[in-house]
């Protein structure tokens, strides 16, 4: 499949000079250099197979891979996930005059960022959202009333990514400016920019747009937080993004319920989308020039429940207020309870630090813990299972050596 609405490069995909010495080097492993390989970028992972985005000849173009683990920078084996820069191979006998050949993934390129999502569940691992991303943004709906926790989450799962991260508020016309206010000051803890996106003018995307302008950007929310419906006004400036036109829905929208706001599942797998290039663009517009080179927009499904990340530290730069103040307690294991000299609770006594935050601080860091015993007992058992195997293996082979049935 081939999209043509533009001139396109690798940079419309977040390509830069840095990548290349890094697709070298990988290419020099599989024996080969880069002109052996099609260099791309994962558009879109499903159960069994992966979409992958590469350019030629000024057009961008769409691949099927099967899904496989490949080999990272470390030698070992992984899935590709959403936003990883790869070096495929076409699979011999596939392919045609209307279509390209599959391509099997070779080698995955060292990831600058890696986002992944806690599982809420006891069993499941963690959950891979998006490599590569130079910046999250989180979009939280101020109708229903917004949920301050979800949101400390979402910023602390950056901050353990080390990208940077964006709080989008939407709906902002659904409540009075005193309650919006109030929500950009209360949710902006620990971001790096606010901002607020209305429909009563038009869905205008232009403050968006310049926010991840020249970045890959991964959206993350709950369920009817406006997501998709935002990504489609980025791609489609201008136009609202509610019509229910499908020229204009590149991703699927649909109504949330009037009784509580709330929305359903309607992305039901991650999708990298490239904003359209500037060439068409006219000089004075300056936004929209800035806006289309090398910006990559990563939707995502709605998330119904969070478990807070497994990196303490992080939780920690989320919560600065709290951790500055925990640096002066007299003790440097102190809980934060009874213990005496600690800065923790002398701000809470004195009104400095708010005990409802606190409070969330502690249920982050005592279920962080919980996550980080959980995560080491599964790689016990993983371990414990492998060499179980080996050992197995072992004695079957050297008994046949000896001539000794199984």
């Amino acid at each position: 499949m081939t999209i043509t609405p533009a001139s396109y490069t690798l940079e419309t995909l977040g390509f830069d000079p840095s990548w290349q010495g890094s697709a070298i080097r990988a290419a020099f492993t599989l024996n080969g250099t880069l002109d052996d390989f099609t260099l791309a970028r994962v558009s879109a992972v499903h159960r069994t197979r992966c979409e992958l985005l590469t350019c030629e000849r000024g057009e961008l173009v769409k691949l099927s891979a099967p899904l496989r683990p490949v080999e990272n920078d470390y030698g070992e084996e992984e899935y590709p996930v959403v936003g990883d820069w790869v070096l495929a191979q076409p699979i011999p006998g596939t392919g045609g005059e209307t279509h390209p050949a599959e391509h099997k993934p070779l080698a995955i390129l060292p990831r600058r960022s890696y986002l992944t999502r806690p599982s809420a569940t006891r069993e499941s691992a963690d959950q891979p959202v998006a490599a590569n991303v130079d910046m999250l943004c989180i979009v939280e709906p101020c109708f229903p009333e917004p949920s301050i926790g979800r949101v400390e989450r979402y910023t602390a799962l950056a901050h353990a990514s080390g990208v940077q991260v964006a709080l989008i508020l939407t709906k902002g016309d659904l409540v009075t400016a005193e309650q919006l206010a109030g929500y950009q000051e209360s949710l902006g803890n620990g971001v790096d920019a606010v901002l607020t996106v209305c429909t009563d003018n038009g869905y205008d995307p232009a403050p968006v747009a310049e926010l991840v302008a020249g970045r890959t950007a991964a959206f993350l929310g709950r369920s009817g937080a406006g997501k998709s419906t935002l990504v489609n006004a980025l791609l489609n400036p201008g136009v609202d993004p509610r019509e229910d036109s499908q020229e204009y829905q590149v991703q699927v929208t649909s109504t949330v319920r009037d009784a509580d706001g709330k929305g359903r599942h309607t992305t039901t797998s991650r999708q990298m989308i490239v904003l359209p290039g500037a060439e068409g663009s006219s000089e004075g517009d300056s936004t929209n020039a800035k806006s289309s080179s090398g910006t990559v927009l990563i939707d995502t499904p709605g998330v119904r429940a969070l478990a807070a990340t497994s990196d303490s530290a992080a939780i920690d730069e989320t919560f600065d207020d709290v951790s500055s103040y925990a640096s002066s307690c007299r003790y440097s294991d102190c809980s934060h309870g009874s213990e005496p000299g600690c800065a923790v609770q002398q701000a809470l006594a004195d009104g400095s630090l708010d005990p409802e935050r606190f409070e969330r601080y502690r249920r982050m860091i005592a279920e962080s813990a919980r996550l980080r015993l959980r995560s080491q007992e599964r790689e016990y058992r993983q371990s414990n299972r492998a060499f179980t195997k080996a050992n197995k293996a072992g004695r079957r082979t050297l008994m046949s050596i000896k001539g000794r049935a199984n």
